[in-house]
């Protein structure tokens, strides 16, 4: 019930706000309006009304100001109409019949006589052809951009103008179209796929987009063969694990341009050579150090006090809080486990036996826990030192504040259970396959 009310108070202050700003926003439309300023009271007069849709009061205002503001901006399209300024004509109608729209949207009504909409399809009638004459001329002339910017302008005032559209996607594309041709015709398939991939996504079929994107996919496609992993350390089966990844990790990238085949084993020398033979790149990776250190449990003794209050009596008879602090003695626990591997890479052109990328790495995957553990009181534990448990000393420390008790509580709740090793090793694993896949991912025979 309470967090209901509080809901309608919520709402209740909300309502009074917008109130107060509609008339606040109408008593400032007022006096623009008394000073005969009336597009700034118009402005004025919509903020009330947006504000709050039943201010009287600012709608009728909204309806004298408004009115003027649009008369004048008709007025504006009469003069460009009578004086054959097209151009200026067409946009001066379209500024007031946005505006007239603007108003209508709140539940003002404004007076917009016909014939100027009339007098409107006239006149863009004859700009729509001056125009699309002009354009049509710049685009037959290979003027794309020029073209381009008058088809936007066409459509824009009128969608379904003749083949205005198609004729601007002409504008847009056809330059789009040659320049892949010409990434096509000097062999760079890759730039050629992205550009033809351009016009599909955002065009549609243009020529033969589709067709000659599918080519360049082709010619782009490198066939990769990855070789098993060498393991040169004394640990044993680990070499699979990082190879399963390397496919894993190369996959998810998807690069459109990479296909896998399938991997020689090591015990055949001829399956070795025939996929060297067909491969267009190779991939060559060995595991040079690994390492695994379990680590150790290690309990600290710590020194601390269990915080408690009693109540005594004063002299005079008042009672009185008094705390006392009992000497303690609680464990704190921590251990550290890791798995450290060294390996190398090489990408090779199968053909040539050119080194496309090579590099070295070492990865350390490691997790470490430190925790409390008291069997007493945990939630009056406070952290801090004494010196000797029968006897008070200079030494003795409290540390009885918010920041050091948390930290203590923390402890209390940590996590005691440290990552297993086929948990440190997935992440070694991981990563390392992670960086071999990306050292494929980028090569770009292109650059």
């Amino acid at each position: 019930m309470k967090k209901f009310t509080s809901i309608l108070l919520i709402i209740g202050m909300a309502v009074l706000a917008t109130a107060c700003l509609s008339s606040r926003m109408t008593k400032k439309g007022a006096k623009m309006e008394e000073a005969g300023m009336y597009a700034d009271a118009a402005d004025y007069y919509y903020q009330a009304v947006v504000a709050k849709s039943s201010n009287v009061e600012a709608k009728m205002g909204m309806k004298r100001t408004g009115q003027r503001v649009l008369d004048k901006k008709l007025s504006a399209f009469n003069k460009s109409y009578n004086e054959g300024n097209n151009q200026e004509a067409v946009y001066n109608f379209k500024d007031a019949d946005d505006y007239f729209n603007k108003i209508t949207a709140i539940g003002v009504e404004l007076n917009f006589p016909a014939f100027y909409r009339e007098y409107y399809d006239e006149v863009k009638d004859i700009y729509l052809a001056d125009k699309y004459l002009e354009a049509s001329k710049l685009l037959e002339s290979e003027k794309f951009p020029e073209a381009e910017k008058l088809f936007r302008e066409i459509t824009t005032l009128q969608p379904n103008y003749k083949d205005a559209k198609e004729k601007l996607g002409i504008a847009q594309y056809e330059p789009v179209y040659r320049q892949a041709q010409l990434k096509f015709d000097n062999k760079l398939y890759r730039s050629a796929y992205y550009l033809y991939d351009k016009i599909i996504n955002e065009y549609g079929n243009y020529k033969d987009s589709y067709d000659l994107k599918a080519e360049s996919l082709k010619k782009a496609t490198l066939n990769l063969v990855i070789f098993p992993v060498e393991n040169k350390t004394t640990s044993r089966d680990i070499e699979s694990g990082l190879e399963a990844l390397i496919y894993k990790s190369i996959q998810e990238k998807q690069n459109p341009f990479i296909k896998l085949m399938e991997a020689p084993t090591q015990s055949n020398q001829m399956n070795s050579a025939t996929a060297r033979s067909a491969a267009d790149i190779s991939l060559y990776t060995s595991i040079t150090a690994f390492a695994y250190d379990k680590g150790t449990l290690k309990e600290t003794e710590k020194r601390g006090y269990i915080k408690k209050l009693r109540q005594v009596k004063d002299e005079a008879g008042n009672v009185k809080t008094v705390t006392d602090y009992e000497k303690v003695i609680y464990k704190e626990f921590s251990m550290g486990r890791s798995v450290k591997i060294s390996f190398t890479y090489k990408l090779v052109k199968s053909k040539t036996g050119e080194i496309i990328s090579t590099n070295s790495h070492t990865f350390i995957s490691e997790d470490n826990i430190v925790y409390a553990d008291y069997g007493g009181d945990k939630k009056n534990l406070i952290p801090g030192y004494w010196k000797n448990s029968g006897s008070a000393s200079s030494e003795d420390v409290v540390n009885d504040n918010p920041k050091d008790i948390k930290a203590l509580q923390d402890l209390l709740n940590g996590r005691r259970v440290i990552k297993d090793y086929n948990t440190l090793n997935g992440e070694a694993m991981t990563v390392a396959a992670g960086k071999v896949a990306d050292a494929v991912n980028t090569y770009d025979p292109e650059k």
